[in-house]
């Protein structure tokens, strides 16, 4: 008698033991990039931040494969991003009202699929206070406790309420468009 009422107490904690292992918390650790770029009626231009970047997550790993993302979220410090030249930072800083909306946010809100080697998901992405729903492929690659995804994304200044910037009293002007670049590394917590 006393084996079976030992039974399921081994089943439990054997359960408990493997729910708590699959799914684990990440965070953004380097390397880590994420790319503005754009048009202007000069040249294209990018700016680039490798820094003020952070993010948290709850994934699930099974043998080795990334099954579920439980939540995601992501924050750049807009003037983290720069292009090498001053004034045009400062242009896109006005532009991007980086004195009162300091990042940029991105928060998951439904996984659509998830295959060996891509995720497809929508999200909140947030600029100047402006928040849109976006669908984004990440492809990703899981290295020991590390899963390193990247990817980009097209938005334009206008979707986000934003008026494109100009330089030399408007003569140079900024194209709408704008392509988002992401690479970023998740590591498990410990």
């Amino acid at each position: 008698m006393k084996r079976f009422k030992i039974i399921p107490i081994l089943l439990a904690a054997l359960f408990s033991y493997g729910v708590s292992i699959a799914q684990q918390s990440y965070s953004i650790t380097g390397p880590v990039e994420m790319k503005v770029s754009g048009t202007s009626t000069i040249h294209d231009w990018d700016m680039v931040s490798n820094e003020g970047i952070s993010g948290q997550a709850q994934m699930t790993l099974e043998n080795g494969k990334l099954s579920k993302i439980q939540s995601l979220s992501l924050s750049v410090n807009v003037k983290g991003l720069k292009s090498g030249k001053s004034s045009m930072d400062k242009n896109a800083y006005a532009a991007l009202n980086a004195d009162k909306h300091e990042k940029i946010n991105f928060q998951l809100t439904e996984i659509m699929s998830i295959s060996d080697s891509e995720v497809k998901a929508k999200g909140k992405l947030t600029i100047s206070g402006n928040e849109q729903l976006v669908t984004l492929t990440a492809p990703y690659q899981i290295s020991g406790n590390q899963i390193k995804f990247n990817g980009k994304h097209e938005i334009t200044f206008t979707q986000f309420s934003l008026e494109p910037p100009t330089a030399v009293f408007g003569t140079i002007k900024t194209g709408d468009e704008l392509t988002v670049s992401f690479q970023t590394t998740f590591s498990q917590k410990n």
